[in-house]
């Protein structure tokens, strides 16, 4: 669970641009995965911000900007951190739980045996997709997530 406050980034944006500021304009939205075993987000673009969520491999994001060596990123719940680029790829798939919790299947279909069931943000490689389901690898076995359970869908 992700502990730390949320920044007035509205307030932060309005007193910018009633100076006049003019910063460089986003980046495409793209998405990134968690490539190393474990990534602090930041509050910042650099190690002397505080960390605000430390998250596993195969966590996806969305690229919102960059400054540097750094990434700023959207998460599941829409928050904004930075992350440090050299952790994170655009090279392959993943995807995390946004629901509270979900069944993982063997096949894609509710009348498939549920294989196990996972707390909101397990993430996972995505490697492939049929109609509502989401197919993932998970230590080298495939198993299958009804799409509206992940994040990004």
């Amino acid at each position: 669970m992700k502990a730390y406050q949320r920044l007035g980034l509205a307030a932060v944006l309005g007193a910018g641009l009633a100076l006049g500021l003019a910063g460089a304009p986003p980046a495409a939205a793209q998405q990134l995965c968690v490539k190393a075993s474990r990534a602090n987000l930041r509050a910042g673009p650099g190690t002397d911000y505080r960390i605000t969520w430390e998250v596993n491999r195969f966590m996806p994001l969305i690229q919102v900007g960059s400054d540097g060596d750094w990434v700023k990123v959207r998460d599941v719940d829409g928050d904004l951190h930075w992350v440090y680029a050299p952790l994170v790829t655009d090279k392959m798939d993943c995807v995390t739980i946004s629901a509270p919790k979900a069944n993982v299947r063997h096949k894609p279909t509710t009348q498939s045996d549920k294989w196990f069931s996972v707390e909101k943000y397990t993430s996972f490689k995505q490697v492939g997709k049929r109609d509502k389901w989401v197919k993932v690898e998970y230590e080298g076995e495939t198993m299958w997530i009804y799409s509206s359970l992940v994040w990004p869908g």
